[in-house]
């Protein structure tokens, strides 16, 4: 249940605000930033795998940016992150801790007046694995790649400079290759689904 919390508040407000019309000002103006956290599940497929593997994970962003005069663009810079544990990235190996993440800007589109937005972006991917190895000493890989995210989002606003913000979205990462307990992972791709709810400064 604690899992699927920030998704049905997400969801709940993004359902809310759009047909709320003491939303149509809370869409964001000149600097603004933004704070979310929330949950997700990571899904892996590499090449060689039979399988794609999946786990859990709390997810968090920070977001800030500007707003474009006379137009509903906003142009930011977005770090995510997502942490989960007792990933099996391949069978026969040992799970591993994960943390996926992505690094760069970011474009959002509100529709009209209203608090409902679209967003996108590209950037740098990087990902963490932590394994714990036979002799219970652990050791970690890190590795770097390329991102894609998209999703919708709504901000609620509660006064001119502050808004409750949800958002859904995905992100896509290249991460590359990954030795786990001497066994090599080829060519991982990270998907991460994601619902976060948290305030935005505006």
């Amino acid at each position: 249940m604690n899992r699927r919390l920030p998704v049905v508040l997400a969801t709940t407000l993004l359902l809310l605000g759009a047909s709320d019309a003491a939303s149509q000002q809370a869409a964001r103006r000149g600097f603004w930033m933004e704070a979310a956290r929330g949950t997700g599940t990571v899904r892996n497929s590499c090449s060689g795998c039979d399988h794609v593997t999946s786990a859990y994970g709390a997810a968090n962003y920070l977001r800030v940016g500007v707003g474009l005069s006379s137009t509903p663009v906003l142009l930011g810079l977005e770090l995510f992150a997502l942490s989960s544990t007792d990933l099996a990235l391949v069978t026969g190996a040992p799970p591993v801790d994960a943390e996926n993440g992505t690094l760069g800007p970011i474009v959002m589109w509100y529709f009209g007046g209203s608090g409902l937005y679209l967003r996108g972006g590209a950037g740098l991917s990087y990902g963490t694995y932590t394994v714990r190895t036979a002799t219970d000493e652990t050791a970690t890989v890190e590795r770097m790649g390329s991102a894609l995210t998209f999703g919708v989002g709504f901000d609620v606003g509660l006064w001119s400079w502050l808004a409750v913000t949800a958002d859904i979205g995905t992100y896509i990462a290249s991460v590359g290759d990954v030795t786990v307990d001497d066994r090599l992972v080829d060519d991982i791709i990270a998907t991460v689904y994601q619902a976060s709810v948290g305030l935005a400064l505006r």
